[in-house]
């Protein structure tokens, strides 16, 4: 009981003053006020939010015009006036911003004034088209407060131990970067573990790190996670509590959810994220599909631009309100989902929800006569096998071959199995079906292992 009572001192005085002062004074992000003001408006009801929403995308817009090569010539080519925006339905006349429009105008894309000061990432290249991008420091003062009150719903907090079971980035660079790194994970008592290995001596040495952590949180990738959480099962290693999961980068299925429950219990939430934008989405206490960050994004589910129904799966178009070093507006980020009806959620917060998210739209393999197959018929039909396997991926290679790599469970049921694959392969009409068995299920180079992969030299590469 001390030592709890000691964590969260630690913890309150870590939230209260460390953390907001190293990042408002030295990075001059004022995350904790941004926090604040998160921790307000999740309460305001539909009008309210749909109107301080309007207000921040006014702003980009108008910001966009005057300093921005890109959308002055586009919204001069279309006669569009930011001043003239009256509801977020006005924003359907702008196209759809594709990768690759931004890998050929990226320089028009960003503002003059942020050039040089921007914070500079990339992507991984998993939808075959990879793709830098930039954004100022104010937008990652909003990431971070808007990570901060996601997270926090599943009851992450700061100075808690935490378990990162990451993929890229998980070990410090060396030098005096990497005593930064370590210095700054210390202090939020937080340890980061690979999970992109999988192989035995890998899983022993992560379960070592959970055995010696404790932790109150876990934030992982969600398909890593539950390969980990299957082999902790069979194992019967688990010696930790509790504790609560936040799980990321892919879509948790139910299967998942169960076998991770085993291993850490129920306390399981999904969030939606990318790299492009960080927190899209986040599950609260209620379980009732993921709130969308509505105060940082405005998020559309359309089909050819337009806007789908609720609970119609559409691709996902992002709009980044506080991006002003490079304006990110109706970015197609290659997701599909389904936007769940806007009538509220038994928690009280008044942001939209996703109802679920459904894949890449990159997800879609063919059959023999050229025909689509939804990933999800491999997803759906493995996913009833859970004690049958521990991970399992469907790979269409560039031939058209279909493979399915598959990592046998401490059930395994050969005759089973059989049957299943047959029935999978019947969708195919003739394209040979292949079955490989393997020890873990590789992963890209960011440490995603999606469940259908759809090969092409790019990620081909980088398989």
């Amino acid at each position: 009981m001390p030592r709890a009572s000691a964590r969260c001192l630690y913890a309150r005085a870590y939230e209260a003053l460390f953390y907001p002062a190293w990042q408002r004074v030295v990075r001059g992000r004022p995350i904790g006020t941004h926090l604040q003001v998160l921790e307000a408006t999740q309460w305001l009801g539909a009008e309210e939010r749909d109107r301080l929403q309007l207000e921040s995308l006014r702003a980009l817009l108008d910001h966009a015009a005057r300093n921005i090569t890109y959308w002055r010539e586009l919204f001069a080519h279309l006669r569009f006036d930011p001043r003239d925006i009256r509801c977020k339905g006005d924003l359907l006349i702008l196209p759809i911003l594709t990768r690759e429009i931004i890998s050929e105008r990226y320089d028009d894309l960003v503002d003059p004034a942020h050039r040089g000061r921007n914070i500079q990432k990339g992507t991984s290249g998993t939808s075959g088209i990879p793709l830098k991008f930039e954004y100022c420091n104010e937008s990652e003062a909003w990431r971070q407060a808007t990570r901060l009150r996601g997270y926090g719903w599943a009851g992450y907090r700061m100075g808690l131990p935490t378990v990162h079971y990451w993929g890229a980035g998980s070990g410090p660079p060396a030098g005096f970067a990497g005593g930064k790194v370590h210095l700054d994970r210390a202090l939020k008592r937080e340890a980061y573990v690979d999970a992109i290995k999988q192989d035995e001596a890998s899983m022993r040495s992560a379960a070592a790190v959970f055995s010696r952590m404790k932790p109150h949180c876990v934030v992982a990738y969600t398909q890593a996670l539950a390969a980990f959480a299957r082999w902790t099962t069979e194992r019967g290693v688990r010696d930790w509590p509790d504790a609560r999961v936040i799980c990321g980068a892919e879509a948790l299925l139910p299967h998942d959810r169960q076998a991770i429950a085993l291993a850490f219990g129920p306390q399981i939430f999904e969030t939606y994220g990318s790299r492009e934008t960080m927190l899209v989405a986040a599950e609260c206490e209620i379980h009732d599909g993921m709130h969308l960050s509505d105060e940082n994004l405005l998020v559309e589910i359309a089909r050819d631009g337009r806007p789908v129904s609720d609970g119609e799966p559409g691709d996902v178009l992002i709009t980044d309100l506080h991006n002003y070093g490079m304006p990110l507006i109706r970015y197609a980020n290659g997701d599909l989902a389904t936007m769940a009806s806007d009538g509220g959620c038994a928690c009280g917060r008044g942001l939209r929800k996703l109802a679920r998210v459904e894949g890449r739209t990159s997800d879609t393999l063919r059959d023999a006569n050229g025909d689509p197959v939804p990933g999800m018929v491999i997803i759906s039909l493995l996913a009833h096998e859970a004690g049958l396997l521990r991970a399992f991926q469907g790979v269409q290679k560039a031939s058209g071959e279909v493979e399915l790599r598959i990592v046998r469970g401490r059930d395994w049921d050969e005759a089973r199995f059989s049957r299943t694959a047959r029935r999978i392969e019947a969708y195919f009409k003739g394209l040979p079906l292949r079955v490989s068995y393997c020890d873990q299920i590789p992963a890209l180079k960011s440490g995603k292992r999606h469940p259908i992969v759809i090969e092409n030299d790019a990620e081909s590469r980088e398989s």
